[in-house]
Parts: C-alpha cells; structure tokens; sequence
C-alpha cells in the first residue's frame, strides 16, 4: 500500500473543474472499479493524501474507477488517540 496515490488524469480534470480547496488540498470520494466506495478522503497536488479511518491508501491508481468532488470536510490532520488508564482512585 502507498501512502500518496496519484489520481487518474480524466478524474483530475473533473477536479480541476469543480475546485472545493480552500488550503491546497480537496475533500474528495474515491469509487473502486470492484464497486467499493470510500466517502471520506483528502487530495492534494493530484494525488490522494489521505482515506478517513485508515493510516494508508488502502489502493492503488489502477483500482480507481472515479473521483469526485465532496462538500463534506473533516479534520484529517488530527489524529485521534486511544489511551486506557485505569481506575481513579
């Protein structure tokens, strides 16, 4: 898996055309030619960053089918940390 996947050239240029980015970078969905489809993610400079809910790409360019443009933002660069204590005595 990659950390950065270039996006398909007639994906970008549907992109290009309806540029949501404020900051460098766009809220995107991502569908799989195998019909999977991945709501939340983040492009930048052409290619995809990142996927929500997960730490790589979990593709590869040639798995993409289509990229679109999404309204929905969300805090991508904070990272959510899980941490156990015990109980408070």
């Amino acid at each position: 898996m990659k950390k950065l996947v270039p996006i398909p050239p007639e994906s970008l240029k549907r992109l290009k055309k309806d540029d949501l980015k404020d900051f460098g970078y766009q809220f995107v969905s991502v569908r799989l030619k195998d019909g999977k489809v991945f709501a939340q993610a983040v492009a930048s400079e052409g290619c995809l960053i990142q996927v929500k809910g997960f730490r790589e790409i979990p593709f590869v360019e040639t798995d993409i089918e289509s990229i679109d443009a999404d309204a929905k933002p969300w805090n991508f660069r904070r990272r959510a940390v899980r941490t156990r204590s015990g109980r408070r005595k």
